[in-house]
């Protein structure tokens, strides 16, 4: 497996970002509904979609996450 440089890691992470904002919205979720069907709290939901929060997305969250949204966790790193 090849190392992710940074540049390729923030295209990563936007991406994310950008498909939790989109599955969040096609879902009709607000951040609120988002937050609590991940069992995740809405601060954390927030620090997600700012970009904020860039280190510690867990395995677990990201399964928490998916679960939520309805898509795979692979769904979440595919640009759209």
């Amino acid at each position: 497996m090849i190392p992710l440089k940074n540049k390729e890691l923030t295209e990563e992470y936007n991406t994310f970002i950008q498909n939790i904002k989109y599955y969040r919205q096609k879902n009709c979720y607000t951040q609120e509904v988002l937050a609590e069907k991940a069992d995740l709290s809405i601060s954390y939901i927030k620090q997600i979609e700012s970009g904020s929060e860039f280190k510690n997305v867990s395995l677990t969250t990201l399964l928490k996450l998916s679960n939520a949204l309805n898509v795979r966790v692979r769904d979440l790193f595919i640009k759209k």
